[in-house]
């Protein structure tokens, strides 16, 4: 049950790796992203220009993720995971030219919503893809192990992200800062391929695969059109499971305070570090190197010593610690108090992403775990969408109305609310318990 037990299972540290080159280049795109918004946004309107970014990345998995979960269910998901990180090298490594040609930032959207889009089946995949590759007593500690390493693909993309996007060596080639990092981008998307490539030779066996190729192929074209007459019927079982099963409930609900979180973090954080401080995508990639790095000291650390930990529990306090720091780097507004508070945050963060992610595995039917999973992406995607348009347009209202600090304002108060939800949730939890402890 050890993280070094789950490691040694080849198949499982097979798909740690693909994942973690993939997760350096979703990272990497999000930083070119960022760069290129903040290029053409004022003070007053970064926040809602990210706010209209997280549309372009949550509105694919708020439309799209239940029917990407009920086909995945269905295909083969190694399969999958080559095509879509093919798909996206080649979309990638178009947005600069796009961009460069037209002007307009819309056809950027687009294409970005595209990639958003290949990244809804290629998560659905990769999460359904887990419990097939070790034993249920391991899925703690195989979710611990994923996250945590992935996060140092996070690292890489975001920290080498600013890094690379504020290099001026690229403007010798006739790039602008944010294609380099679209370019990069596309390349990491092709060692993923290549390593998911190797990963499938050597875990399938070559019969296996002419069969099921032949099979799939027949059947692409009536899968498709049977899951779209019933993905309606698919997604109100899935939601009818979800208030019926208590671990689903509470993990449903936990995810809508993770979206506040992250969603509140995107929008403040980073255009107050990028804008108001002055730090540009640079600043912005080490504080969220930072926040990742955290991230991977409490995925190691729930996935080591806290197996015995109350999942639910672990979640709740760890919404009302992020909550707290949110509300000291108010108080403190400054990037030196960023510094310290993305690091904790993360460590904070980490055992509440772990926690959810094994509640729902271990609650959700086996036929159906990629669509329980692509519901919650769905949850959270469109809470995390809503959240920032409202973040948003709160912060420029408040700059309109003449507020001197509305960022700093407006962490404090979001900071305040999730503190607030987290220890609320940890009363109700131990509330029936009182009496038999």
């Amino acid at each position: 049950m050890s993280l070094r037990a789950v490691l040694r299972r080849p198949p499982f540290s097979l798909l740690v790796i693909g994942q973690t080159v993939s997760q350096f280049g979703d990272k990497l795109h999000h930083m070119a992203l960022i760069a290129l918004v903040g290029s053409i946004a004022t003070r007053n309107t970064g926040g809602i220009e990210l706010a209209k970014l997280s549309v372009v990345f949550t509105l694919p998995v708020i439309l799209f993720g239940p029917l990407a979960g009920a086909l995945v269910d269905r295909w083969n998901k190694r399969r999958t995971m080559i095509i879509c990180d093919g798909l996206r090298a080649v979309a990638v490594a178009f947005i600069p030219a796009i961009y460069a040609t037209t002007g307009h930032l819309w056809l950027v959207y687009a294409v970005a919503f595209l990639v958003f889009l290949l990244g809804t089946f290629f998560n659905s995949a990769k999460m359904a893809l887990i419990p097939e590759l070790v034993e249920r007593e391991q899925l703690l500690s195989a979710n611990a192990a994923l996250t945590s390493i992935g996060r140092f693909a996070t690292v890489a993309g975001i920290v080498g992200g600013g890094v690379i996007i504020g290099m001026a060596v690229w403007r010798r080639f006739g790039w602008t800062d944010y294609a380099a990092g679209f370019y990069m981008d596309a390349l990491s998307y092709v060692v993923s391929v290549l390593t998911l490539v190797v990963i499938t030779v050597l875990t399938t066996r070559h019969e296996e695969r002419e069969s099921v190729a032949g099979r799939e192929t027949q059947r692409a074209t009536q899968t498709m059109k049977r899951e779209l007459r019933h993905l309606v019927g698919d997604v109100r079982a899935t939601f009818a499971l979800i208030r019926r099963d208590r671990a689903l409930r509470f993990a449903f609900l936990s995810v809508l305070l993770l979206a506040v979180f992250a969603s509140s973090v995107y929008v403040v954080i980073t255009a107050s570090v990028q804008t108001v401080l002055g730090r540009g995508p640079r600043g912005v990639g080490y504080l969220g190197g930072l926040l990742a790095a955290g991230l991977i000291i409490g995925s190691l650390g729930v996935g080591t010593v806290g197996k015995r930990w109350d999942k639910r529990q672990t979640i709740m306090l760890s919404g009302a610690m992020v909550g707290a720091l949110m509300l000291v780097g108010s108080i403190f507004f400054s990037f030196a108090i960023f510094v310290p508070v993305a690091i904790v945050g993360g460590a904070a963060l980490g055992p509440m992403m772990v926690s959810q992610d094994t509640l729902l595995h271990e609650a959700a039917p086996p036929e159906s775990r990629a669509l329980i999973f692509s519901t919650r992406d769905l949850v959270l995607g469109a809470a995390f969408m809503g959240w920032s348009l409202a973040v948003g347009g709160g912060i420029a209202v408040l700059g309109w109305a003449g507020a001197t600090e509305p960022y700093r304002l407006a962490l404090g108060a979001l900071g305040v609310l999730i503190c607030a939800a987290g220890v609320a949730g940890e009363l109700a939890i131990l509330r029936p318990t009182s009496g038999t402890r």
